[in-house]
């Protein structure tokens, strides 16, 4: 029924119960699974900096001292505005890789007949309907948390918009 399934993930706590859905439904389809992980490299957000707490990366919620201890190595200084878009972008790259391969090691104690996996910047929703597109999906898969209705109205969810442009059926998991 489903050949190729994409699940895509954002490294949260719900990340884990969207890919173990996908992992099932790949085993019982024997399909291909393909996971993705989307960073927004333009700014270091609150997002980000929890994302490498949890990951490992950083250990703490300082903005400038998270940013200093990454780029410790590699420069002194980075307060010049293109030397910390570049430690943002590095940051949000290991991140990725982080999650990413998290993820595909969850998959190996699964039943999945293959792995692949896409990091991508941007846009979610567009990152996501690229990759499905690019990757031929039969199936998205995606997590949603729920939100009040004021946040929904003001805030249009990627959910909302990668299932109403989607070429194909979207899974849509409530947190």
């Amino acid at each position: 029924m489903f050949e190729r399934i994409l699940v895509a993930i954002d490294g949260g706590e719900s990340s884990r119960a969207t890919l173990e859905t996908a992992c099932a439904m790949a085993d019982k389809y024997q399909s291909k699974l393909g996971i993705l992980y989307v960073t927004k490299p333009r700014e270091i957000s609150d997002d980000l900096i929890r994302e490498a707490q949890i990951e490992g990366v950083l250990s703490t919620p300082n903005y400038s001292g998270a940013i200093d201890r990454f780029a410790y190595y590699e420069t002194v200084n980075i307060r010049d505005e293109v030397q910390q878009a570049e430690a943002v972008l590095r940051l949000s790259v290991e991140v990725a890789d982080s999650v990413v391969s998290e993820a595909e090691a969850y998959t190996k104690g699964k039943n999945v007949k293959a792995v692949k996996t896409f990091v991508r910047s941007g846009d979610p929703a567009k990152a996501i309907l690229d990759v499905a597109s690019e990757a031929a999906a039969d199936l998205i898969v995606m997590g949603h948390e729920r939100r009040s209705v004021l946040d929904d109205f003001m805030h249009r969810s990627v959910t909302e918009s990668v299932d109403k442009k989607a070429k194909c059926p979207c899974l849509i998991l409530s947190q």
